[in-house]
């Protein structure tokens, strides 16, 4: 099964290529091995947001930034390709890039932002406020439940409902309702 990229090789070219052609970076390199690049970044989007965004059904599209969080990402790749094992200064634009794109990422596994945000004044944007009218005259007695010493919800039956007298005479006699 081919992997779903979030970018074209023809856009992690021209973004490689920089303002002199591409001489001396990773621009250079093969389709085959910047395709590479891409299903790595591509792959790892996918991950952090949790689900393939393969655009097969409306719910499916992916959001704007998997493209420039893919890039940022393949960029990185790809240089790391093209150096052939050497290391990346902590100062390269592609390092600085593939930091910030894993920690948009990281920022969206943990929940601190959405990759994928709904319009303005969309469905999302909806809040409520819930009006009881209804005064609080239930108690828990009238629910037929307790919280049983595991403190999960069980059922229950009302004190005096089984005896003719409702005294709760199978407790031993009135119940003190104090």
């Amino acid at each position: 099964m081919a992997a779903t990229l979030y970018a074209s090789v023809g856009d992690l070219t021209d973004v490689l290529k920089g303002t002199d052609g591409g001489t001396g970076t990773p621009a250079e390199l093969t389709p085959a091995q910047l395709t590479l690049a891409l299903t790595a970044a591509s792959t790892r989007v996918s991950v952090y947001f949790g689900a393939i965004m393969d655009s097969s059904v409306p719910q499916a599209m992916p959001p704007d930034i998997f493209h420039d969080l893919t890039l940022d990402l393949a960029v990185f790749f790809a240089w790391k390709t093209y150096l052939k094992g050497k290391s990346i200064a902590n100062d390269h634009p592609a390092y600085i890039a593939y930091q910030n794109a894993n920690q948009i990422l990281q920022d969206a596994r943990n929940g601190k932002i959405r990759l994928d945000p709904a319009a303005a004044g969309g469905i999302n944007a909806e809040t409520g406020t819930v009006i009881n009218r209804i005064p609080n005259i239930f108690t828990g007695n009238d629910s037929n439940t307790r919280v049983g010493h595991d403190g999960i919800l069980e059922s229950d039956t009302p004190l005096g409902m089984w005896t003719p007298r409702s005294d709760d005479s199978w407790a031993g006699g009135q119940v003190y309702q104090g």
